[in-house]
């Protein structure tokens, strides 16, 4: 799955006349259908080819799914905060298997079942190419905690392993990130604006088909707690 600059300047062109406020907190739990404003984002270098619906449990939760066929999809929200005053990032996924061969630092294997997208871009710059990219994965073999150069845009875009493997198939997994501290251990500085976060799934380089879940994205201040 190929990442070229192209794909970053779409995304600040959409986004220039939202960076000026900075002020949105976004949080969704996919109760009330897709809420306006989630659009399928064009992160690869090819149009996304798959498909995403809200689902419900037997309990009566709802969910976005995301599922692909040798395919890549990913549909996010364009919502500009600054990452120092709201640093915490939290959601749940569960996915249903794992993409057969894939290796995410590799060109013909960078396949990830589940993707959580985060790009940032300084305020102060013109540049487009000074967008940045977070991707928290999971993986198939890499070790929680890794931090991966995108095969295609090592110096832009990191991939951070966040789960790895296959013993939570299946299972609903939370997770609570700090995107500032995230951001400096891949980029060794502080980050400013994040401008949109996206859902993704993955299935391109390896031909194989996947099926994750997302619920309950919420961000928020270190000082406060989720209330999901």
């Amino acid at each position: 799955m190929k990442y070229r600059t192209a794909v970053f300047i779409c995304a600040v062109s959409l986004l220039a006349a939202a960076a000026a406020s900075a002020t949105s907190q976004p949080s969704e739990d996919f109760e009330h259908g897709m809420a306006p404003g989630w659009t399928t984002q064009g992160l690869g270098p090819q149009p996304d080819q798959g498909v995403a619906g809200i689902e419900q449990e037997s309990g009566g939760n709802h969910f976005l799914r995301i599922s692909t066929n040798g395919s890549f999809y990913s549909i996010g929200i364009d919502a500009p905060f600054n990452a120092n005053q709201y640093p915490i990032l939290s959601w749940r996924w569960r996915v249903d298997r794992l993409p057969e061969g894939a290796d995410v630092p590799q060109r013909n294997g960078d396949d990830a079942v589940a993707r959580v997208f985060v790009i940032f871009r300084n305020s102060s710059a013109e540049d487009p190419s000074s967008v940045r990219k977070i991707e928290y994965v999971w993986d198939t073999t890499h070790p929680a905690g890794t931090v991966i150069p995108e095969p295609y845009s090592p110096a832009t875009v990191k991939a951070i392993v966040q789960e790895s493997g296959s013993s939570k198939v299946g299972q609903w997994v939370r997770e609570r990130v700090n995107l500032v501290s995230d951001y400096q251990r891949a980029f060794g500085s502080k980050p400013e604006l994040v401008k949109t976060i996206a859902f993704a799934s993955d299935s391109s380089e390896t031909r194989t088909s996947t099926s994750t879940d997302f619920d309950d994205l919420q961000v928020s201040a270190a000082t406060q707690t989720s209330t999901r």
